[in-house]
């Protein structure tokens, strides 16, 4: 008898609370009614799914759903909170890296985002404190995305062989 996956139900579960809670209006937080929360809720079937089948390929979708309700939920309310792409990088950074935690595999993917993920959240930083050597700052800033397209491209390359 071939095994029933647990993801569509609790995909419907999730799903149905999440509308009858608003159908009664029940108040138990503010926003709770957002698609910020909807994409906590379907993020967290990823993971609860993944957790109760040992299915790791579930960890890093149910991260980025997590991760991304909660910053769209949050960047709004909490000072600081970044709001740029860096922050994207985080919550895919945490999810590859969790998965490398199950897997045992794949540590310097994660790893390597978190660190592009810091540079960038740090950049202006960076940038305002090496006032003295501002033209290649300048230059530095213009051109590091092609440099990641020129890493890209050798790391692909450099796989085929």
């Amino acid at each position: 008898m071939k095994k029933i996956s647990l993801f569509p139900g609790i995909t419907l579960l999730a799903i149905g609370i999440f509308y009858s809670i608003q159908k009664l209006n029940i108040q138990l937080f503010e926003n709770q009614n957002s698609w910020q929360v909807l994409l906590i809720l379907l993020g967290a079937v990823f993971l609860i799914s993944g957790h109760f089948e040992k299915e790791n390929s579930a960890i890093l979708p149910g991260i980025l759903l997590v991760g991304l309700g909660l910053h769209f939920l949050l960047f709004t309310k909490i000072q600081g909170w970044p709001d740029h792409p860096a922050a994207f990088l985080f919550i895919l950074a945490i999810g590859m890296l969790l998965t490398s935690v199950k897997t045992k595999s794949g540590y310097g993917q994660g790893l390597s985002l978190l660190i592009i993920g810091l540079f960038l959240h740090f950049l202006q930083s960076i940038i305002q404190s090496l006032s003295i050597v501002e033209s290649v700052v300048l230059l530095i800033e213009t051109y590091w995305p092609f440099l990641l397209i020129i890493v890209g491209i050798v790391i692909v390359f450099l796989k085929k062989k």
